[in-house]
């Protein structure tokens, strides 16, 4: 089977997500999704393509969307596949540096003006350089 559509969009927002607030894993956590969360980032961690398993990424992007929504969070707009940091056809000004996913397993991009500092993953590790050093 190919690759789930729009999982790594998912992923590169619910990162975002989760490393701007702070009170988010445990929002998740308290709707009743926070095992889901710990399941999605361990198979992150895992390395590139939403670790080997992206069809689990998706039924868990979607388990912690759903929880979050019985609980009147407010959505985490994980399942809109058209927003991109980078659209099509455009790049990066030559002298610019931004970072992305450490495994490759997301689309997040934190451009320079974006962060005062390396940016991390939900899963901890410092986002990698883009592009490469």
């Amino acid at each position: 089977m190919g690759p789930v559509k729009g999982v790594e969009h998912r992923l590169g927002l619910l990162c975002d997500q989760l490393t701007r607030h702070e009170t988010m894993a445990a929002e998740i956590e308290t709707a009743g999704a926070g095992t889901e969360l710990g399941e999605l980032l361990a198979l992150i961690g895992r390395g590139p393509g939403s670790a080997a398993d992206p069809e689990r990424a998706a039924q868990l992007l979607d388990a912690i969307e759903d929880a979050c929504a019985r609980n009147s969070l407010s959505p985490l707009a994980v399942r809109d596949h058209t927003d991109s940091r980078l659209p099509g056809g455009f790049g990066l000004r030559p002298e610019g540096r931004a970072w992305v996913c450490p495994m490759g397993a997301c689309d997040r991009v934190v451009l320079p003006e974006e962060a005062n500092e390396r940016p991390r993953c939900a899963s901890g590790e410092p986002l990698r350089p883009y592009p490469p050093l």
